[in-house]
């Protein structure tokens, strides 16, 4: 009867630890919690352009790249008290988009644009970041 007890109470903590780590990889894949950006914003641009693997690589770098870059402008805005210039945080977003499409096909071209226009925009921000 101990060992069962034991057993159970094991498989509990092994449920428990596994479904953390799975809970936390979830929110890197969301762009959440691991300070890079690039997770959802991705997915949902090119998630229905049917990449390979190796060009989804790249345009993650690429989105990271620029997600980086468009994170310091909103943040050297916010200490300075004020808002960041969304013509300049457009622009980034207008080069990294440039980018990706460098790597697609003329399909994959229009389906990644009509995704960039049906993307969520709200509180001021200029078209889709990552």
């Amino acid at each position: 009867m101990k060992k069962m007890i034991k057993m159970v109470a094991m498989l509990a903590v092994m449920f428990v630890a596994v479904s953390t780590v799975a809970k936390a990889q979830d929110a890197q894949q969301q762009g959440r919690g691991n300070g890079r950006g690039g997770g959802r914003g991705v997915t949902a641009l090119i998630g229905n352009l049917g990449l390979d693997s190796a060009t989804t690589a790249k345009i993650t770098d690429i989105a990271t790249k620029y997600g980086a870059e468009t994170r310091k402008m909103m943040q050297d805005a916010q200490a300075a008290g004020g808002q960041a210039d969304m013509a300049k945080v457009a622009e980034v977003n207008k080069k990294r988009n440039d980018e990706i499409k460098a790597l697609l096909n003329d399909d994959q071209k229009k389906k990644f644009d009509e995704n960039v226009a049906n993307a969520p925009q709200g509180r001021g921000r200029p078209p889709f970041q990552f």
